[in-house]
């Protein structure tokens, strides 16, 4: 048997940074300890700089 612990979401796009929020919250308020905490926020925020440097090279690309 696999023990798992799950949250499944429904995120409303008309309102996405609402959502996210409550989403993102929702996760780092169930993980057990600070050190995970810590590093599933460092990991989300190296992906969100990812995204961030991709669409903004890609509008200068556009000038």
């Amino acid at each position: 048997m696999i023990q798992r612990n799950l949250i499944e979401c429904t995120i409303d796009l008309a309102q996405p940074y609402t959502e996210l929020t409550a989403t993102i919250s929702a996760v780092i308020s169930a993980l057990p300890d600070a050190d995970t905490r810590l590093s599933v926020l460092r990991a989300l925020d190296d992906a969100v700089t990812t995204a961030l440097l991709a669409l903004e090279g890609g509008e200068e690309d556009d000038e």
